[in-house]
């Protein structure tokens, strides 16, 4: 299923409860990719949140793993202030909750306040870098479904520490969506597998996604980057920051996750 088929599958339940279809090519592991999962629980809590409202924060703790299938995702509004809306959500997959959300949409505020992330520019322009192809022997499914091209990072489990730089992007050919966005954020691993030197799974634990800019006005073909840095690393606990740029080159984005490390 392409990413927009995932999303038109979802339908109402009942007032705050949807049901969502996922194919067997979004796997990752055991599990689904965790940027799905978070994209599928945004688009629920977006059908109680009205749309001008826009996604400031997005808080994703993956609980359990959540297999191909139909799940149930149940929403609940916390919160409606005079700009800003928070809501919750649980993604259930048959009895056991795969992940719980926080989603926090706010209208623009006037603010004295104007500060943008710094950014470097990538140590190779994209025109000069091969794209990664797919290799469905040696790659977890859902790759097939996203384009990678690297202008910075170690192989995995080259035992070698490298902070990455990225461009990626959808295949699905479909217009850009804000949950389409989330779910691109989420396509690279952590450059915490390239310090390991032997194969190990590695699992997101804790997600929070944070907005400063809204423009989707991009085509599907184009270019979107992500440079992730290492914060900490201890006990088998990854601590990483990531940035993303739009096609245009601006930061919209910042991305901070805790990962599990087995190895």
């Amino acid at each position: 299923m392409q990413f927009s088929e995932v999303l038109s599958s979802l339908v109402a339940d009942g007032d705050s409860q949807f049901r969502i279809t996922v194919s067997d090519d979004w796997g990752q592991g055991r599990a689904t990719y965790g940027g799905l999962i978070a994209a599928a629980g945004n688009e629920a809590m977006r059908r109680v949140v009205p749309r001008d409202r826009p996604l400031r924060s997005l808080q994703t703790t993956f609980v359990g793993p959540a297999s191909a299938g139909t799940w149930t995702i149940h929403t609940r509004v916390l919160r409606v202030g005079r700009a800003v809306t928070l809501a919750h959500c649980d993604i259930v997959d048959g009895d056991q909750v795969a992940a719980i959300q926080v989603g926090v949409y706010g209208l623009a505020r006037g603010s004295q306040i104007a500060i943008r992330p710094p950014v470097t520019e990538a140590p190779r322009k994209i025109e000069e870098i091969n794209e990664v192809r797919f290799q469905p022997e040696r790659a977890p499914p859902f790759l097939q479904h996203f384009a990678h091209r690297w202008a910075r990072g170690a192989k995995p489990f080259s035992g070698t520490r490298s902070d990455t730089i990225c461009f990626i992007r959808h295949r699905d050919p479909s217009p850009l969506t804000e949950s389409h966005v989330v779910a691109l954020v989420d396509c690279i691993p952590t450059p915490a597998i390239s310090m390991l030197t032997a194969p190990a799974p590695a699992s997101s634990l804790v997600w929070n996604l944070e907005f400063f800019e809204h423009e989707l006005g991009f085509g599907s073909d184009r270019w979107w980057r992500i440079d992730t840095n290492i914060d900490a690393a201890s006990e088998g606990y990854v601590n990483q920051t990531g940035l993303l740029q739009d096609p245009d080159g601006r930061p919209v984005a910042l991305s901070r996750q805790v990962f599990a490390v087995f190895g």
